[in-house]
């Protein structure tokens, strides 16, 4: 294999693929990316079993074939060479190859070599039937995402959480996302129906690669492909393997009436949040807000060591009550709100809180209160 390519625009081909590669994964077909040759362009991929991804650069092609090199290394390399173009050239060995890269103009008489092992080891994204994908608005979905992805759990053993949750009615499609003590759904409508009828749970990583690949683009495509789901958008495709499992009921968590509420300005309350955090006791990180009339008291304390206390004026009439919330949770929703406000609901201690964006009617996240 022999291929010319832009230095820059092949370290960030890199980027956009090594993120699916396992940090654990030491000197195996899973820490390895692998590069293939089309007719005018080079393909990178890479996978850890679950998620598969893979993207193309520009390239001229001097010797068609595969190599597959340590992802790692190989961005090391490309961060730090000084020439504006460079030429991969592979070559076979008893029971691996060898790549060399080189300054392709020549001018730079510098050389790395790179031992790899046997291509085949990783499996790549195969063509994909256009009439099996359905497009739909990359900025809705990352939207969404965003407002819901902080609530799911990273390695619940109710492998269900630990993922976000997508299901279609119509043209509308609800996401959820939860780790069993806090909830968030939206709700968007798009021009299309998405391919999936009973709703399927999207890998909290394959939720990062999606969120990564659709940063900057208008359109993306998601379909069924070997019964896993595929994503494009771009150069950049995905394919990965959903979590097996019944998504819980989400609608039962929602309380569906409350006897308070309250306004409160989101970017005060948040730096007033942040403050208090920096003196909540690890590793709850518990904040307290006690509402009173026309103000609520907003404090957290590690014994002995410091405490944080601030009172805020707000509207409120009813009877006082102090509700406990871990700290990140209260500060991941008030951020997601895009308002400058936002919506408290409540009606006891330890009573599940809605947190609404006042702008966005489609949107409404849960917390579980923490015992005082």
């Amino acid at each position: 294999m022999k291929f010319t390519v832009n230095t820059t625009e092949f370290l960030k081909a890199i980027n956009s693929v090594d993120g699916v590669i396992s940090v654990r994964e030491i000197k195996s077909a899973l820490s390895n990316l692998k590069i293939q040759t089309g007719e005018n362009e080079v393909y990178l991929s890479a996978t850890d079993l679950e998620i598969a991804i893979k993207t193309s650069v520009p390239s001229t092609i001097g010797e068609k074939g595969t190599a597959s090199l340590p992802a790692k290394q190989l961005s090391s390399i490309f961060k730090n060479l000084n020439f504006d173009t460079s030429l991969l050239t592979t070559t076979e060995q008893s029971e691996n190859s060898e790549t060399t890269i080189t300054d392709a103009s020549g001018k730079m008489d510098t050389k790395f070599k790179v031992n790899g092992i046997d291509s085949e080891d990783i499996k790549i994204i195969p063509k994909v039937d256009e009439a099996s994908v359905v497009e739909f608005p990359c900025q809705t979905i990352r939207e969404m995402f965003r407002k819901t992805s902080y609530a799911m759990a990273i390695e619940e053993t109710r492998f269900v959480f630990n993922g976000l949750f997508l299901k279609p009615d119509n043209t509308d499609l609800i996401v959820v996302g939860t780790d069993g003590r806090r909830l968030s759904k939206i709700v968007r409508k798009f021009p299309k129906q998405f391919p999936f009828k009973n709703g399927v749970i999207i890998p909290h990583k394959a939720v990062r690669e999606m969120l990564k690949m659709m940063e900057g683009k208008e359109t993306a495509k998601i379909g069924f492909v070997e019964e896993q789901i595929y994503v494009s958008s771009g150069n950049v495709e995905l394919l990965f393997k959903l979590i097996d499992g019944n998504f819980p009921d989400y609608e039962q968590v929602i309380p569906k009436q409350t006897t308070e509420s309250v306004r409160v300005v989101k970017a005060d309350f948040l730096t007033f949040l942040k403050q208090a955090l920096i003196s909540a006791e690890e590793p709850s990180k518990q904040i307290r807000l006690a509402f009173s009339k026309g103000n609520v008291n907003i404090s957290s304390s590690n014994p002995g060591t410091m405490m944080f206390d601030h009172n805020m004026p707000i509207e409120y009439n009813g009877e006082a009550i102090t509700i406990a919330f871990k700290g990140d949770y209260l500060s991941d929703v008030v951020k997601a709100v895009d308002d400058p406000e936002v919506i408290l609901e409540f009606t006891t201690s330890s009573a599940p809180v809605l947190f609404k964006d006042p702008s966005d009617s489609d949107f409404v996240s849960v917390i579980m209160p923490m015992k005082l």
